[in-house]
């Protein structure tokens, strides 16, 4: 086929005729590559790795058998097909040749059709090879990159065998169970699980008890993942503690009940929450200070500095939750990757604060971190309880970050408000 990369053939024999003959019957398909010694064509060999070789067995310095064990005896060379082409056709000469490791033979004079058919056939297993060696290696590549992602991850990771033997663990799951390295490779996993067996599949977030080396014997989240490691099946099993899947303990406060404001007779139903679709979230921060300056416990989470929106906005006791990546002395913070927090933070928020408000600022944040079909899901768990509580959520958002079809599915639940809150309509 044109423009297809033709596999190269060495044809070697000491009569200059026989490879013009060889080359009359292949070249039209295949790269004909001639040596006329046995030193020319093992050199030949090292230097073009050719995909088959034609090898004459009467060589003037050295024999085609010495240069068939050769080639067969290098594990650079040793899968090259070699058809040894010869006068020869008693048993003993095959018998040398087999040890010499010929995969095939042709016997002088040759027949067109039969080294057409010979070559196509052995170029076709090469092939075949070539392409499983290949598979391998990018598979090798491939586990290789991935235990070096899991021995980087923050998460705390271990690999397992399929008698639930320990492989390898990463420095987070060393740290998390507070077992050197030596203490655990080799060891069954149940000595570390109180006896239990886990269960070699893939399965995502079930619980499950580890003894830590102080002998706590701690729940932790796990998800596993069964692979393929060099035909061996290996189980990837990550572990997270469960007393920190859980999110902050909020104390519901009130801030003093200031002067009266043009924003007084806006009323927010429980039960729902309202969307304002603006660039500028100040709009926000505005309805959200007055609704908690009039006596209404506040909860205020925001990828802004908190510590501003305090000064701005006069709010001194209102709980703030900063959506930042940093650990900030004396400040409540959820990582932005740590999006399962978010509930439980609000849940335990509403389960104490009657009639309570929440404004949620940073949802565009919070994508960058994580899929958005989470984040989506977030926001319904999130009302499902607001509908059933006696509070209301505020949540501030530029439609524009979105494509149509995300901002549809978040705003699907939730009541709209003008992102001017001056333009909010008064009831009646």
């Amino acid at each position: 086929m044109e423009g297809e990369k033709r596999a190269k053939i060495l044809v070697v024999d000491d009569e200059e005729m026989n490879i013009n003959l060889l080359e009359a019957y292949l070249m039209n398909d295949y790269e004909i590559i001639p040596a006329y010694t046995g030193t020319e064509a093992l050199e030949i060999v090292k230097e073009k790795k050719p995909d088959l070789v034609l090898l004459d067995v009467m060589m003037p310095d050295m024999n085609g058998y010495a240069i068939c064990n050769k080639l067969k005896s290098s594990p650079e060379t040793q899968f090259i097909p070699i058809v040894m082409v010869t006068a020869l056709s008693g048993k003993e000469d095959r018998i040398q040749g087999i040890s010499a490791g010929a995969d095939d033979f042709l016997i002088k004079p040759l027949d067109r059709l039969e080294l057409k058919t010979r070559v196509s056939s052995l170029l076709r297993i090469k092939h075949l090879h070539d392409s499983l060696i290949e598979e391998k290696k990018q598979l090798r590549k491939a586990n290789e990159y991935l235990y070096n992602l899991m021995k980087a991850s923050p998460i705390a990771t271990l690999t397992i065998d399929s008698n639930q033997k320990i492989l390898t663990l990463n420095l987070s799951a060393m740290q998390l169970l507070g077992y050197g390295m030596d203490e655990l490779v080799g060891s069954p996993i149940s000595s570390i699980t109180g006896g239990n067996w886990l269960e070699f599949t893939d399965k995502k977030d079930y619980e499950t008890f580890f003894i830590k080396k102080n002998r706590e014997n701690t729940p932790m989240n796990v998800s596993t993942s069964v692979v393929d490691d060099n035909g061996n099946k290996i189980m990837i099993v990550t572990l997270q503690d469960r007393s920190e899947l859980r999110g902050l303990f909020i104390t519901p406060v009130k801030e003093e009940v200031s002067e009266k404001s043009d924003l007084d007779d806006i009323f927010l139903e429980n039960g729902l929450i309202y969307l304002i679709p603006s660039h500028d979230s100040a709009d926000g921060y505005k309805l959200f200070a007055n609704i908690v300056k009039r006596g209404t416990p506040g909860l205020c989470i925001t990828r802004q500095n908190p510590e501003k929106i305090r000064d701005k906005y006069n709010l001194t006791k209102t709980p703030m939750i900063w959506l930042t990546k940093n650990r900030i002395h004396g400040q409540q913070v959820i990582d932005p990757s740590e999006l399962f927090k978010i509930f439980p933070t609000v849940f335990d928020f509403i389960s104490k604060a009657h009639d309570g408000v929440i404004l949620l600022d940073g949802l565009e944040f919070l994508t960058l971190f994580n899929d958005v079909r989470s984040v989506v899901k977030l926001i319904e768990q999130t009302n499902d309880t607001i509908m059933a509580s006696s509070s209301r959520m505020i949540l501030q958002l530029d439609p524009e970050v979105l494509d149509k079809k995300e901002y549809h599915l978040l705003k699907r639940w939730m009541k709209l408000l003008p992102s001017e809150v001056e333009d909010i309509e008064q009831p009646t």
